[in-house]
C-alpha cells in the first residue's frame, strides 16, 4: 500500500495493491508525516557485526547488509516511539475491507498453515497468535476442545472485529503489553508479521520465555530471493516503474531462512519444519495461471533442495521448536 517505493509510507497516498499481503493490514492516518523520529544502528542486531554496507534504497530509506552474517535491514529506521505510534494509530475503514484484505486473500494459506501446526501438535494446547489481523487463522482452531487460542493485534478495530467474529480473546496492542507468566503457551505464531518487529532479539526472548519447553514457534516470512528479484532491480522497473518496492521503514528486516534460523538459535529454537507458501492470487486469469505455474515449479525445487536459499519461492512457512534443556 503505498507509492512506488512500497506498500505505504507516512504522508503518501495508498495504492490499491500492496507488495505483500500483510501490508494490507495498515492504513496511515493523516498528519503523522510531520514527525521525525529515527534511530541508527551501528551494529547488526543478529551478530553484532559492525561492517554494514549499503545494499539498496527503497521508499527513501537505506537498506544495509551485514557483511558478517548477511542480514538485510533498514538503517536508519523509525525510532521505537514512532513505530509504536504508527501501528497503534492505524485503522481499518470497514468490515468489508477486513474481509477483503485479511480473510479472502489469506484464507487458503492460513488453512494450510493451521493444519501443519495441528499435525505437529495433535494433542492441542494453548496458542497465541501475534498480529492476528482478521482472526481467520484462529478460526481454524475454533470448535476444537483441545485447543485454546488467543491473539494480539496492534489495530484496536481489527482486534475487536476478530474477537467478535470468532469468539476468541484478541487483545489490542503488543506482546510486551500482556506480561504473560513463564511457560504459558504450547504454540506462538507470527504469520507474515515478524519483519515488522523492530526489536527481534527482545521479542524472541519474550516468546521463548512464555513458550513451554518443546513448544512451537511458527513464522511466515516473504521469500527473500523471490522478493528481491521481483521488487528490486530491472524486473521491478519493468513491472512497477520503480527501482525498488520493498516498503522500507515499515518492513524493518528482510530475513532469509538462514538468517532467521541463526536468530532463532540464539534463543534456543531449532527448525522443525520449513515449507514453501504461495502469495495470495489476484489479477487477471492469465496472471493467476502464470503465478500458479511458477509456484508449482519453485515449490518443487524448494522441496527437492531442502529449501535452498537460491530458490525464489514467494513465502516460507517455518516452524521452530523450543529446546527442552
Amino acid at each position: 500500500m503505498g507509492g512506488s517505493g512500497g506498500c505505504f509510507s507516512v504522508g503518501t497516498r495508498l495504492d490499491s495493491r500492496p507488495c505483500c499481503s500483510s501490508c494490507m493490514r495498515y492504513r496511515v492516518k493523516s498528519g503523522m508525516g510531520t514527525e521525525v523520529d529515527e534511530e541508527y544502528l551501528d551494529a547488526c542486531p543478529l551478530c553484532k557485526g559492525r561492517r554494514l554496507d549499503d545494499y539498496l534504497e527503497s521508499n527513501g530509506r537505506s537498506i544495509v547488509q551485514c557483511k558478517n552474517c548477511g542480514l538485510l535491514f533498514v538503517n536508519p529506521r523509525p525510532g521505537q516511539a514512532a513505530i509504536r505510534k504508527l501501528f497503534l494509530n492505524e485503522y481499518i475503514e470497514s468490515e468489508e475491507r477486513v474481509s477483503e484484505h485479511f480473510t479472502d486473500w489469506r484464507h487458503d494459506s492460513l488453512k494450510r498453515e493451521a493444519a501443519l501446526v495441528q499435525e505437529l501438535l495433535p494433542a492441542g494446547g494453548r496458542l497465541l497468535d501475534l498480529g492476528t489481523a482478521s482472526g481467520a487463522f484462529l478460526g481454524f482452531f475454533c470448535g476444537q476442545d483441545h485447543w485454546h487460542v488467543e491473539g494480539i493485534e496492534p489495530s484496536a478495530y481489527a482486534a475487536r472485529s476478530a474477537s467478535e467474529r470468532y469468539g476468541v480473546p484478541v487483545h489490542p496492542g503488543f506482546l510486551q503489553d500482556r506480561q504473560y507468566p513463564d511457560n504459558s503457551f504450547d504454540v506462538v505464531t507470527s504469520l507474515d508479521a515478524f519483519m515488522f518487529h523492530p526489536q527481534p532479539q527482545e521479542d524472541l526472548a519474550e516468546i521463548a520465555r512464555i513458550l513451554r519447553p518443546g513448544g512451537l514457534l511458527a513464522v511466515e516470512i516473504p521469500g527473500l530471493r523471490f522478493r528481491l528479484l521481483k521488487n528490486s532491480g530491472l524486473l521491478c522497473r519493468l513491472i512497477y516503474g520503480a527501482p525498488a518496492r520493498l516498503n522500507a521503514g515499515v518492513h524493518l528486516f528482510y530475513y532469509s531462512r538462514e538468517t532467521l534460523g541463526r536468530l532463532m538459535a540464539q534463543h534456543g529454537m531449532r527448525e522443525e519444519l520449513g515449507v514453501p507458501e504461495r502469495s495470495p492470487l489476484h489479477g487477471s486469469t492469465v496472471f493467476r495461471l502464470l503465478s500458479k505455474s511458477y509456484y508449482a515449479v519453485a515449490s518443487a525445487a524448494y522441496r527437492i533442495t531442502s529449501g535452498a536459499s537460491w530458490v525464489p519461492v514467494p513465502k516460507e512457512f517455518l516452524i521452530y521448536r523450543k529446546e527442552t534443556s
